[in-house]
């Protein structure tokens, strides 16, 4: 019965048709109801405790499995969709917002934890989620960059302190592209294998999404590929937020020798709100999963002496898009978990 509480998501996931069929301003039902929910809930529900490490595996792997043939699913429908004769513009884009925010806020985060799993299939069915919103590098720049230098300067996916989340979305997403180039680059050549070749995942990567949108401009029409693009443009939006509260302002020391201090429980913002973690696969133990990368996400564990959000992600991330609202709330943290005098 544990598990059902990581059955959110599907709630959310399903008012997007439901809101399409319905016709006109319910398009919207998705984009209203999310941050209501969430945030409500935030308060309502409270924080959690720790509680026992759950013993199985296979019912809460089938969470993030299904929800990502789920999402793909919606995506291939909502994009024939759009298309149909008689779809107002209006219909259609509060469509394309719904799925594009799922597919950012839940379907993103299903595919994170697939992408650090130990199981090739895994990995497979995270990429492939990936693909379908253009953003397959980020397997590489997460895993080989993120996870090396969070919370440094270095480091793309790292919100700076004063940094508005508008800068960073460009900044990160930019970067974390130039930074998977590189890193295979380097791979290719410790190899011995041309950088332009069959072996190079990232151009592996852009011609499967690039075949993906042929296939949707070819099968379905000019619309559905501007439904394609919108909703992905979106998904990576969403996600970039999340990168965003999640280390703004917290950074490693550089040791004297020139190295850097290592990650510690400090240097991730958290969240213990049960709503938080039960709608976004506990991402906001985020601390222990830059301990334990690999560890499944229903095996995180609470971190007591870790840095909490001042709301959950949710609501984070609205007050990530007034800037000024953010950095007088968010600064002041910042500044006494660096200067390590408790909040």
């Amino acid at each position: 019965m544990r598990t059902l509480r990581y059955g959110i998501p599907f709630l959310f996931l399903g008012s997007a048709p439901l809101g399409f069929v319905l016709g006109g301003a319910w398009s919207y039902l998705t984009i209203a109801l999310m941050p209501v929910a969430i945030c409500g809930f935030d308060w309502l529900l409270g924080f959690e405790g720790e509680g026992p490490i759950p013993t199985g595996t296979l019912a809460y792997r089938l969470a993030p499995w299904l929800y990502i043939a789920l999402q793909i699913a919606v995506i291939v429908w909502a994009a024939a969709s759009v298309a149909r004769p008689g779809v107002t513009f209006v219909s259609g884009l509060g469509l394309t917002l719904s799925v594009g925010v799922t597919a950012g806020v839940f379907g993103i985060l299903a595919a994170h934890e697939m992408v650090h799993s130990r199981s090739a299939a895994e990995r497979a069915l995270g990429l492939t989620l990936l693909a379908f919103v253009g953003y397959m590098h980020f397997r590489i720049a997460h895993i080989h960059g993120h996870h090396v230098r969070a919370a440094t300067l270095e480091d793309p996916a790292s919100a700076r302190r004063g940094e508005t989340a508008y800068g960073f979305i460009v900044r990160s997403a930019a970067g974390q592209f130039r930074e998977a180039w590189t890193f295979e680059v380097e791979r290719l050549r410790r190899r011995g294998r041309p950088v332009i070749g069959v072996h190079n995942r990232m151009l592996a990567y852009l011609t499967i999404e690039l075949a993906i949108a042929v296939a949707v401009a070819a099968i379905l029409g000019p619309v559905s590929l501007a439904f394609l693009l919108a909703q992905a443009v979106l998904a990576v939006v969403m996600l970039e937020l999340f990168n965003y509260i999640a280390h703004y302002g917290l950074q490693r020391t550089r040791l004297p020798g020139g190295g850097l201090e290592r990650m510690a429980d400090r240097h991730s913002w958290n969240s213990t709100r049960r709503m938080n973690n039960w709608s976004l696969f506990n991402m906001g133990r985020h601390s222990d999963h830059h301990r334990q990368p690999s560890q499944a996400y229903q095996r995180l564990r609470i971190e007591p002496d870790a840095p909490e959000l001042p709301a959950g992600y949710a609501g984070a991330i609205l007050l990530a898009l007034a800037p000024p609202l953010w950095r007088k709330v968010m600064d002041p943290r910042v500044d006494r978990w660096m200067t390590k005098v408790d909040v």
